[in-house]
C-alpha cells in the first residue's frame, strides 16, 4: 500500500471513531482513552512512512477538528524487548512491524521528538514494567489529569 493511502486511511478511520465514539463520550463529560490516535499518525507516517510531521498533521486536522488529547502517554520499549514479545506471544508480525527494524526505528525516534517538543503533552512511560503495574500508572495519571482540569473548570 502506498504510504498516502495508509496515511489517509488512518485518518478517515480516526474521523470515523471520533464522531461515533470519542465526541459523544466527551459530550458526556466521560473520559476516553484511546490506545493509538494522532501522535501514532505522526511518528508512524509521518516519520516512520516519511511523509512529514507537518503533513500528515494536516491531514489529520480534518480528521480530528479541535478534538485533541490532553494526554499522550506513550509506552517506550526497546526494541529487543518488543522482538522478544513478540516472539513470546508466538504471532507474526503485522503489516506494519513487518516493514523492518529500520522503520521501527524512525518511528521511535518519531515519538522521541514528539516528546520532547510537547512534553507537556507527551508523557513518556516505562513499558518494561509490568502490565499491571504500568496500567495503574496510567489510570493514575488520568485521574490527576481529570483533577486538575476540574479545577481548573
Amino acid at each position: 500500500m502506498d504510504a498516502w493511502t495508509e496515511a489517509y486511511l488512518y485518518a478517515a478511520a480516526r474521523a470515523d471513531h471520533v464522531r461515533w465514539t470519542i465526541l459523544p463520550r466527551l459530550e458526556a463529560g466521560e473520559n476516553v482513552l484511546c490506545e493509538r490516535y494522532l501522535d501514532s499518525s505522526l511518528a508512524y507516517q509521518g516519520f516512520g512512512r516519511g511523509l512529514g510531521v507537518e503533513e500528515v498533521r494536516s491531514l489529520n486536522a480534518y480528521a480530528v477538528g479541535t478534538v485533541v488529547p490532553d494526554r499522550t502517554f506513550y509506552l517506550r520499549l526497546d526494541q529487543d524487548e518488543r522482538e522478544r514479545r513478540a516472539r513470546e506471544l508466538g504471532a507474526p508480525p503485522d503489516r506494519i512491524e513487518a516493514v523492518g527494524a529500520g522503520f521501527m526505528r524512525r518511528v521511535e525516534e518519531g515519538f522521541e521528538v514528539l516528546a520532547r517538543l510537547e512534553s507537556g503533552r507527551i508523557e513518556v512511560l516505562d513499558a518494561s514494567l509490568p502490565a499491571r503495574d504500568l496500567a495503574r500508572l496510567v489510570v493514575g495519571r488520568m485521574r490527576d489529569l481529570q483533577y486538575t482540569r476540574e479545577a481548573d473548570g
